[in-house]
Order: structure tokens, then sequence, then C-alpha cells
């Protein structure tokens, strides 16, 4: 069987303080959101996201090995067990005036610039593959399979940054901290609902450039557990 993962992307703009990245199944698709998730009963606001902010997009088979995909790209195998998009909105400065997404290079009296980078992985299916990290980047890894869990139940987790444990960092459960990551980058979470799973991780760390002092980077990590 084959089936086809799209990544589509939102058509509407909006204030550019409005700032998150999701991947939601839709049919047979996966889309990747950018802007507000919804809370509640409310609906996603969504921004336009450029096509240049997606650097790489790969996808993880049922034997391990990583596939490159092409947003929309497919069709792909139904063996598809995970998908990672890589996501950076460049550089940005602080200055007077307002936040600006430019290097401190190109701006004047600049008092805090930064380059964004974010990570956002869907698992679609488990597979041992997934507990190991897949790049250089901070990534948010289940330690076991993450599908056979109920609400009520602790996802174990750790966050890599090069392949080695980050330890301190927050993470975050539906866009609410919940813990920090111990000296091994290890963090347990109450899921506290079925659907889609929303995750994230922040850390920020020095950056050796002319065009920022700090490099912002956010692992999102969203997996559907049904409902039982």
């Amino acid at each position: 069987m084959i089936r086809k993962f799209v990544l589509l992307t939102s058509l509407l703009t909006l204030p550019a303080s409005a700032h998150d990245l999701w991947l939601a199944p839709e049919d047979d698709n996966w889309r990747l959101h950018y802007g507000h998730r919804p809370e509640g009963h409310e609906g996603a606001t969504e921004l336009l996201l450029p096509a240049e902010w997606i650097l790489t997009a790969e996808g993880v088979v049922g034997d391990g090995a990583r596939v490159e995909l092409d947003p929309p790209g497919g069709p792909y195998s139904d063996e598809l067990a995970a998908l990672r998009i890589l996501v950076s909105s460049g550089y940005w400065s602080r200055t007077p005036e307002g936040t600006v997404n430019r290097p401190r290079t190109a701006v004047e009296h600049a008092f805090r610039s930064w380059r964004s980078l974010e990570v956002v992985k869907a698992l679609i299916r488990w597979q041992p593959r997934l507990a190991e990290a897949l790049s250089e980047e901070l990534e948010l890894l289940p330690l076991a399979d993450p599908f056979s869990l109920r609400p009520g139940d602790k996802l174990r987790m750790r966050a890599l940054w090069r392949g080695r444990p980050a330890a301190g960092v927050t993470v975050a459960y539906d866009g609410n901290p919940r813990g920090l990551t111990d000296e091994k980058g290890r963090v347990n979470l109450r899921i506290r609902h079925g659907g889609l799973q929303h995750i994230q991780a922040t850390l920020e760390t020095a950056l050796d450039s002319p065009e920022a002092e700090w490099l912002l980077q956010t692992a999102t990590l969203n997996f559907v557990l049904l409902e039982r």
C-alpha cells in the first residue's frame, strides 16, 4: 500500500509575534502549521510559513532508515514511522524600535540578537530508532513506545543536543511548562488527554557569530493517541 504524506502550510498572514509550529494529521496527509495552536474550543490562528524557512524534511521508515522528503512531495511508503522538519526563520534583533527579522549587522543599536532554529517531529508509529537522536539539533525523544500510553500515564522522555543529554531544559505540554530535564536530559510528563500530543523544549546557547550572539533552539514533538 502507498500512502501520500503531503506537508501543507497555512495561508493566513498575522503579526510576527504569533509563533508556534506543529504537525497534525489531516486524512492521509500531515500538515505543518504555524501560528497559534487552538486552546479549548477556540480554533487555530495561523500565519503564512515561508517555504524558504524549511531547511530539511525527512522521514524515518520501518527499518530505521531515513529518507529525504521534498515538500509537498510524496507518495511515500506507509512504512513511514516519523516525519522530521527543520525550520529556521533566520536572525532576529531586538532594538529600541522593536524586534525585527534581521541580524545585528543589519540594524542599529541592537541590544539582543539571536538565530531561530526549530525541529518539528511527528511520530506516526513506534520504531525503536525513534528513541535515538536523528540530528545534532535539540530533540525530544520518548524512551519507550508512547502509543501504548493512556491519559494519566507518564511519558518518559529525554532531550538531546548534539547527541548528548541536554540538562536543565524546560519542557512544556500544550504550551504549559511541566518540568526540567535532569543531568541525563530526562524528564517525565503526565499525559492529560487523548488526541494530538504537543510537547516542546527550548534551549538557548551562545553563538559565535557577528550576526547574533545567541542560538535559540526549539524542539517540538507531536503524536496522536487514539481514544480507548
